[in-house]
């Protein structure tokens, strides 16, 4: 079996000048591929000096080790930088057919720094790369970008990542889309359009290579068979009789709904217009997979009645039917899907913008800002027009929205100081939907999650009542304690560490969170089926031990980047209406943060990962995970006391 490793593909903005060079097995060994490889080349190159929208900030795509094969549900791809809206590490996700693309073109990760002197999109035909004029598409929105630059290029199948308004006007919370599949977090697009990046346009035309190219096709065929067939899989794949709603759905009626920027938990009186099964028999027409993938969670969905008859899209997720929903008091889903389209045609966080307009509503009716504060609008409870003419503001930067592209943490104290106690956040990243107040476990992760207040890494879903993963004897024998099993319990540190780790793994492959099942797999796709596509890949072996040591070194290596710009213990906690108020109804109603459990419960999370009581990895730990170099930065940045 032959070694495969893969390119990494640098483009110089500034110069104009473009660079290849390989990815080593020893960097294989260490982080495997995408996320993994992004952030060592972030922390390496990126430092706490570096400003977020300077030149000198890198922005890195990346594909998977065998993303554009075919496996199942190798779409995905990630976005990583420092962030503008937290200042600290930055990171998005999305699918489609980018990533794919990208990796047929020859190309696992795209680091690009500098600055173009007047907008420009890249453009990558497998080998051919060309930095192009674009002050033609500056000004489109992503969907006109997209066909504009098909119609040059003469392909429709050229497969295109773009920023729209938002990104241009360096918005901090800025997406970049590609084919209606966004990656919104942590304000990429602004980081795109701080570089006059407009778009990535990329032709692949390569096969994938593989170093045994006979028993992983004859894998990836197997798992795509079992996966079509698995009832575990069954209702993401049925798009006649479901859609993305169904997370709001179900959160509302276990309690863990916000409602009204956290005003209730749950018992959201217009909950049953986002029932899946009847928003998909209203609104979806088919399903619109990603590259290889036999689930086809997308949806392309249309409104056939009312105002926004006429709309339509190709995908829609359960992060903008909540945030632009009970997150703001709003029931009407044809403006639902109308936001839809202007957060991923503008280039918006729909996370981030509707958590900032519950707040803004929230104030609103305590009188704290007034129509003339905000433009003559009325942000009034489920006031979807009022939503919409915000959204347009913030993309441009006009008159208020100028204040709100900033994001709503950084926005709330100019509006003085009543106004800040009304935001929910953790390192300067809001979340939209789910009221951690009572899954301590949650609280615990979105506290120390890397990137903030991130649902991605902070899920744990041993302590989910309404979705038990283990029995309370099975959650003893592998954490230690029957207690994490109840969801207020402050027994959370080891599941969480577990889990966060776990949940990092699909970012190194680039595979689809949907394969692991709230974590663990099926009986149709498990671990050790990636760990098997890895070898005939790579011809690189993993264990499962191995690969949890993979995951705590990345995840060292992005607390030890926010820990070089300053995050230490009093960044892990959560903010706001979060931490100071008790739930105010439902099953939990009552509960609340105890200050004095956290800080234990935070000492026992420091403890298990080989943290110092600052929650600065230690040098010890580092040197455990090979990270010596490391250590030394943290050293020379002053992280560890003297």
């Amino acid at each position: 079996m032959k070694k495969s490793t893969g390119t990494i593909l640098r483009v110089d903005l500034s110069k104009g000048t473009v660079e290849k060079q390989p990815i080593t097995e020893e960097m294989r060994l260490k982080y495997v591929g995408g996320r993994g490889i992004n952030v060592r080349v972030l922390f390496d190159e990126v430092g706490p000096k570096v400003e977020p929208l300077s030149p000198e900030n890198r922005i890195i795509f990346s594909a998977g080790p065998f993303s554009g094969s075919n496996a199942p549900s190798v779409a995905r791809f990630n976005i990583t930088s420092k962030s503008p809206l937290t200042g600290i590490f930055g990171d998005s996700n999305a699918g489609g057919n980018f990533g794919p693309a990208l990796k047929k073109a020859g190309i696992d990760n795209l680091v690009i720094k500098g600055k173009a002197s007047e907008p420009v999109y890249l453009w990558i035909d497998d080998d051919k790369v060309e930095v192009r004029p674009a002050r033609h598409l500056w000004g489109k929105n992503i969907r006109e970008a997209e066909a504009s630059i098909r119609e040059e290029l003469g392909d429709k199948r050229v497969r295109v990542a773009a920023i729209g308004q938002a990104g241009e006007h360096l918005v901090k919370i800025a997406s970049v889309v590609h084919e209606e599949r966004s990656a919104s977090r942590t304000g990429m697009g602004a980081v795109m359009g701080s570089k006059n990046l407009k778009a990535i346009a990329v032709r692949g035309t390569k096969e994938v290579e593989l170093a045994d190219p006979d028993n992983f096709n004859k894998l990836a065929k197997e798992l795509q068979q079992r996966i079509s067939k698995s009832p575990a899989y069954a209702r993401q794949r049925d798009y006649k009789k479901h859609c993305a709603s169904a997370g709001t759905y179900l959160t509302n009626k276990v309690g863990f709904l916000s409602v009204n920027n956290f005003q209730k938990a749950g018992e959201f009186e217009g909950a049953d217009k986002f029932d899946p099964e009847k928003v998909a028999g209203e609104y979806c027409i088919a399903g619109v997979p990603c590259h290889k993938c036999p689930i086809a969670c997308g949806r392309k969905w249309e409104v056939k009645e009312g105002p926004f008859a006429g709309e339509w899209g190709n995908k829609i997720e359960e992060g903008v039917f909540t945030p632009l929903g009970p997150v703001c008091g709003n029931d009407n889903l044809p403006s639902i899907f109308k936001m839809n389209n202007m957060g991923n045609q503008l280039g918006i966080d729909t996370v981030e913008f509707g958590q900032g307009m519950a707040v803004v509503m929230e104030w609103f009716e305590k009188g704290i800002v007034s129509k003339k504060d905000l433009d003559g609008i009325s942000m009034t409870w489920g006031n979807y027009e009022a939503m919409m003419k915000m959204m347009e503001k913030v993309a441009y930067r006009q008159g208020v929205g100028d204040i709100f592209a900033e994001g709503i943490v950084r926005a709330a104290p100019k509006f003085g100081r009543e106004a800040v106690k009304y935001v929910s956040h953790s390192k300067g990243l809001t979340m939209a939907g789910i009221d951690p107040r009572m899954l301590i476990g949650m609280s615990l992760g979105f506290a120390t999650s890397t990137r903030g207040a991130c649902h991605l890494l902070a899920m744990v879903p041993v302590e989910f009542p309404a979705m038990p993963v283990m029995t309370p004897e099975q959650a003893e024998a592998k954490f230690g304690s029957r207690e994490v099993t109840v969801p207020t319990s402050y027994q959370k540190a080891a599941p969480l560490i577990y889990y966060q780790h776990l949940y990092l793994i699909p970012d190194f492959f680039e595979v689809c969170r949907f394969l692991f099942r709230m974590g663990g797999g099926s009986d149709a796709f498990s671990y050790d089926n990636l760990f098997d596509l890895y070898a005939y890949a790579t011809g690189i072996r993993l264990d499962e031990k191995e690969m949890a040591t993979i995951s705590e070194r990345q995840f060292n290596m992005e607390r030890a980047f926010s820990s070089r710009e300053g995050i230490r213990r009093k960044d892990d906690r959560l903010i706001g209406k979060w931490a100071e108020e008790p739930v105010p109804n439902g099953p939990f109603k009552g509960e609340k943060i105890d200050p004095v459990k956290w800080e234990v419960m935070l000492d026992d999370y420091y403890r298990l990962r080989g943290w110092d009581k600052n929650g600065v990895p230690t040098r010890k730990k580092l040197k455990e995970l090979g990270l010596d170099d490391v250590a030394i930065s943290l050293e020379k940045y002053g992280a560890y006391p003297k």
